[in-house]
């Protein structure tokens, strides 16, 4: 089943609302469904695997850089074993939590080192030797703080600064570079609904992209859409069928602009490959509890408008009728809501 565009959902909202786009323009209702996809997202939330990397030594890690979060789900450590690494954590305010694991994670020196000094927006790292073994495509690496994506290898990296929520720093010439472990973390965050104006794209680099690889340009999109962090979007050459979703928030300038995302690519894709962005994360359940959500709560804000009113939903003669369906939609939907929630387990902060 088709998932509902931003305006279609709209368009529902307004037909439960009885046709009413007078009360309850466009603009109006953009903003409530703003708010009943946070208050949605608390009962039945959007899962969404985020990978971090650890710092030599430390069991602790930044959560900054995520947005949209609402809690940590689970946590696996070390990544892609079979059976499955999951460990506890503990949470604690400001950002950060901590692994609780019996040792220390540790980089992996690459054998390879800098082979120039680095000012802050260079992409191309000369190395001192050929990394093409050491450091694939694909792979984040770290020198000194700063992460950094390869999306090129060779005696020469071609790279993207700051990747990571990292800072985009100065590095001398002989600086190590390490490649740090990963861990996955499995976070609960608010579902999204795009306002795209063109859901369909073009990859966009003439020698297409590598396995693995986390960010890429895209064009022929919406002039100057702007793609939100978590939204979804498939490739229509990937036969695996994988759905990727955004890390950061991408502004358009004249329909293109570079994307940076999870997973990493499971093929390679060539220039020109069709990338189209989903209408939402919701499921058609959620999206029927949304509309129910939202028109409840719009009819009990708007109805002392309508204490002079008659008709405003077909049957509704006063305000009082009209506030007590609002509340009684309103108090059906928050059982349903509830019934999801039995879903998820939000553990408790420290």
């Amino acid at each position: 089943m088709a998932l509902k565009s931003h305006a279609t959902l709209l368009d529902d909202i307004q037909s439960l609302l009885g046709g009413n786009t007078t009360d309850f323009t466009d603009a109006i209702l953009t903003t409530r469904l703003a708010e009943g996809l946070q208050e949605l997202s608390r009962y039945s939330p959007l899962i969404v695997k985020e990978t971090l990397f650890t710092t030599d030594d430390s069991k602790e890690l930044d959560t900054s850089g995520i947005e949209n979060l609402l809690w940590i789900d689970s946590l696996e450590y070390k990544v892609d074993k079979d059976p499955r690494q999951w460990r506890n954590f503990i949470e604690h305010y400001r950002n950060t939590i901590s692994m609780e694991i019996d040792s220390d994670p540790a980089d992996t020196d690459s054998g390879i080192d800098t082979n120039e000094a680095l000012d802050t927006s260079e992409t191309g790292v000369d190395c001192d030797a050929d990394a093409t073994t050491a450091i694939p495509v694909g792979t984040v690496i770290r020198v000194d703080n700063e992460l950094m994506l390869v999306s090129v290898t060779g005696t020469s990296l071609t790279v993207v600064r700051g990747f990571a929520n990292s800072t985009a720093a100065t590095h001398t010439t002989d600086a190590d570079i390490v490649i740090p472990e990963k861990v996955y973390i499995y976070t609960a965050k608010a579902h999204v609904v795009p306002t795209l104006t063109d859901l369909a794209g073009a990859v966009d680099l003439t020698a297409g992209y590598a396995a693995g690889e986390l960010a890429m340009h895209v064009d022929a999109l919406g002039t100057t859409d702007l793609l939100l962090t978590d939204m979804e979007f498939t490739l229509a050459s990937d036969s695996t069928g994988t759905v990727y979703h955004l890390t950061a928030d991408t502004q358009l300038a004249t329909s293109e602009g570079d994307i940076e995302f999870s997973p990493g690519l499971a093929e390679a894709i060539a220039n020109d490959d069709v990338i189209t962005f989903k209408n939402s994360t919701l499921s058609p359940r959620l999206e029927t509890l949304l509309i129910d959500l939202v028109a409840s709560r719009a009819a009990i804000s708007n109805s002392t408008k309508f204490f002079d009113s008659y008709n405003v939903i077909p049957g509704m003669s006063t305000a009082r009728e009209y506030r007590d369906w609002g509340l009684n939609l309103l108090a059906i939907t928050i059982r349903k809501l509830e019934h999801e929630a039995k879903k998820f387990r939000k553990p408790a902060k420290v």
